[in-house]
């Protein structure tokens, strides 16, 4: 055998063991999200919104095991939740994008400088680009709350789109180093806030220009008239710390953690 195929199976054989690795971890916390979903533990408002544990495994596996599994297991419970949840489509795409978020926002905090060297171009399209999409989802909020407004449904799905699309870019080529870092309570429950803020306004906004008038058949104007802004923001920030609180008792105080990273 060459030198070139010495080196070279071993390392094949390394990369499809960690895919199934992998692909097994997300089928495992992907089927966890959709038994919550159809499980009893759930709490209905008359907004047809819930509170429930829906995302919790997501969650879980940002802690146990970082970004990319969490990103991956988001998606394959948005395609779940398209098929099962009473809520169709509409419903697995406000549980996704509010979910995101959640693991996004840390990701981003616990990232160093060093890490993004190399991508310095890309790193600064997606801290612009995110940074002018969030404005804008947040001056569309202002208007809509201040002066009733309602801006083009066209300029909120494309600033939705660049906000999320931007995350993207500059997360794709990150893995973390080490995931303890979120065993500090001060570092998670900072993260906490501030994705519970960019959920906010991102899932408001949406709510009121595409999910409620699509699910309900109403304008965006009878949306705003028949929920209020604070409840929206207010279930999804109660919805986070669930899911937030959940997964992380779950992992950092039942031994978890330790069980599988030694």
């Amino acid at each position: 055998m060459s030198e070139i195929g010495k080196v070279y199976i071993p390392n094949i054989e390394v990369f499809f063991m960690k895919k199934i690795n992998e692909i097994t971890i997300v089928a495992l916390f992907s089927a966890l999200c959709a038994v919550l979903e159809i499980s009893p533990l759930k709490i209905a408002t008359q907004w047809g919104m819930k509170i429930d544990l829906v995302a919790v495994p997501i969650l879980m596996a940002f802690f146990l095991f970082g970004f990319r599994v969490a990103l991956e297991t988001s998606i394959v419970m948005f395609f779940a939740l398209s098929i099962i949840s009473p809520a169709g489509f509409i419903g697995a795409t406000m549980k996704w994008m509010a979910t995101v978020p959640m693991f996004i926002v840390p990701t981003l905090l616990s990232m160093k400088p060093s890490e993004v060297k190399n991508q310095k171009l890309l790193a600064a399209l997606g801290v612009l680009m995110s940074t002018i999409a969030l404005i804008v989802l947040f001056g569309i909020l202002f208007l809509l709350l201040k002066n009733k407004e309602i801006i083009s449904h066209f300029l909120v799905a494309i600033s939705c789109i660049a906000f999320y699309f931007s995350f993207w870019i500059l997360t794709r080529n990150y893995e973390f180093r080490d995931t303890k870092i979120f065993e500090n309570v001060y570092f998670v429950l900072t993260a906490l806030i501030l994705a519970i803020i960019v959920r906010g306004i991102t899932t408001t906004v949406v709510n009121y220009y595409f999910a409620i008038p699509v699910f309900f058949g109403i304008s965006t104007e009878e949306a705003f008239q028949w929920i209020p802004w604070y409840v929206i923001m207010g279930l999804n920030a109660i919805q986070s710390i669930v899911d937030a609180g959940s997964a992380w008792i779950l992992v950092f105080k039942t031994g978890i953690s330790r069980s599988l990273t030694g």
